[in-house]
């Protein structure tokens, strides 16, 4: 009897020996192209892995890492039969839910087999969407930034290009949620732009994104850090213009009034120009009863402010005397201004400036003879300065005029002056000298003769 079993038990290690190395036969029967065991791709690309089998006369099939047979031959996974001993199998989009251990394996059954492993990336994308967000100042703002890919990436937050350090506790500034950033009481300080950076790393290359979002505070208006002038003057058949800033979220209504009335845009007295941040105010002062006080009001749904500028009456400054031109080239004229001094002290009347305007012959043709679109600079007063106007054309005919500036406003103009700038072309022919050249030349021989002179 225990000779039997014995026998029996040989008998059967035999058998599975024999089994394993017919299945390891079988099993290297078949291969697969790409031959690898593994297989990388990123969720979208493609692939296509080929089966082959040496007997055209075994059907092959493909399984999925959860044992379905691969039964259609189009769709986004398919199979294609090129030949009796070939069978393909398509990915035309891989998904994430594609990673697994595929196998192709003999229809019939038995031993024949052969799998690889899908491992499946996802690049880094952002479900959200906005640019932009809007909180009132002293709530809590969520900035969300849920972020998609595989391997999972970390996350990093800036504020205005700088490393948000964000603590845990509830009274913190800043907390880092699982799909966004929290802020605490936000104030006009947080108004700026919050970056949200994702990073992943895996076996095929890094990557990094960033999704940017401005916050903007809701507010009510604040006046503009700009100086704020309360008193201006006018002189009567001049005009005075008034500004009025505030920053405001969302931008504030502007409004002037004079006394109770609500002034308007109108042909004879007032131009209101308004803009998100700033408004202003045109006066034509037709007589004196426009001197008076006028209130800018600047206010949204969260509040309002207002202030008072007043408006007394001035002189008109003298026009400019002496205005010529002392030197050029091809791009620039070197212009002389001055004021006019009388024996009486003009006191806060006095020049303070000068304004020029200019254009090219050409404009002011086909601009019918109008000044609206020239070119202006103003410079401050100085006593004996010249004044430069720049970026000229050259071998171009240009018409010039001037004013003097005070307090009050502008003088008249000056009489139009007409100056050509030169040409880049060399000139064979000897011309007038500039004022620059003969000082140079002037200062050269009064080096050569000085020790003559001594």
């Amino acid at each position: 009897m225990a000779n039997a079993m014995r026998l029996l038990i040989g008998f059967m290690l035999n058998l599975a020996a024999l089994t394993a190395v017919v299945l390891g036969n079988h099993h290297e029967s078949l291969s697969l192209s790409p031959a690898e065991h593994s297989v990388v791709r990123y969720t979208n690309e493609s692939l296509i892995v080929q089966c082959r089998s040496p007997n055209p006369d075994v059907r092959l099939q493909w399984k999925s890492p959860r044992g379905e047979i691969i039964r259609e031959n189009k769709g986004r996974i398919h199979f294609e039969q090129t030949s009796p001993e070939q069978l393909k199998i398509v990915f035309a989009h891989i998904a994430l839910a594609d990673k697994g251990n595929w196998t192709c394996e003999a229809a019939e059954g038995g031993l024949h087999s052969k799998s690889f492993d899908l491992i499946v990336y996802q690049k880094i994308t952002f479900t959200e969407n906005a640019t932009v967000m809007t909180v009132k100042e002293g709530d809590k703002a969520t900035i969300l930034c849920e972020v998609k890919g595989e391997p999972q990436p970390n996350v990093t937050w800036h504020f205005n290009g700088q490393p948000i350090s964000a603590g845990a506790a509830d009274d913190s500034k800043f907390r880092i949620l699982a799909d966004g950033l929290l802020i605490n009481k936000v104030t006009q300080n947080d108004t700026g732009e919050y970056a949200c950076r994702a990073y992943q790393v895996n076996s095929i290359a890094s990557d990094m994104q960033e999704r940017t979002v401005l916050m903007k505070i809701e507010h009510k208006p604040i006046w503009s850090p700009s100086p704020f002038v309360s008193l201006k003057y006018a002189y009567i058949n001049g005009t005075a213009t008034i500004m009025c800033e505030a920053q405001a979220e969302p931008p504030a209504n502007f409004s002037w009034h004079r006394k109770q009335k609500h002034l308007h845009s109108n042909q004879k007295l007032y131009t209101i120009e308004t803009d998100n941040y700033w408004s202003r105010l045109t006066i034509r002062v037709v007589n004196a009863s426009a001197f008076d006080n006028y209130r800018c009001r600047a206010w949204n749904d969260l509040g309002s402010i207002e202030r008072t500028t007043r408006l007394e009456q001035g002189e008109k400054p003298p026009a400019p005397s002496n205005f010529k031109l002392r030197g050029f080239n091809s791009n620039t004229f070197d212009v002389v201004l001055s004021a006019p001094r009388g024996k009486e002290d003009r006191g806060l009347m006095e020049v303070n400036g000068f304004r020029i305007e200019y254009m090219t012959e050409m404009e002011f043709k086909t601009d019918a003879g109008k000044w609206t679109y020239a070119k202006r600079k103003d410079y401050p007063f100085e006593e004996g300065a010249t004044f430069l106007l720049t970026n000229l054309e050259p071998d171009t005919d240009y018409l010039v005029r001037a004013a003097s500036r005070n307090l009050a406003g502008f003088s008249d103009w000056t009489r139009v002056e007409k100056y050509r700038t030169l040409s880049l072309e060399p000139r064979a022919s000897a011309g007038v000298l500039q004022p620059a050249i003969v000082i140079l030349a002037v200062v050269a021989l009064c080096q050569v003769l000085r020790p003559s002179l001594v």
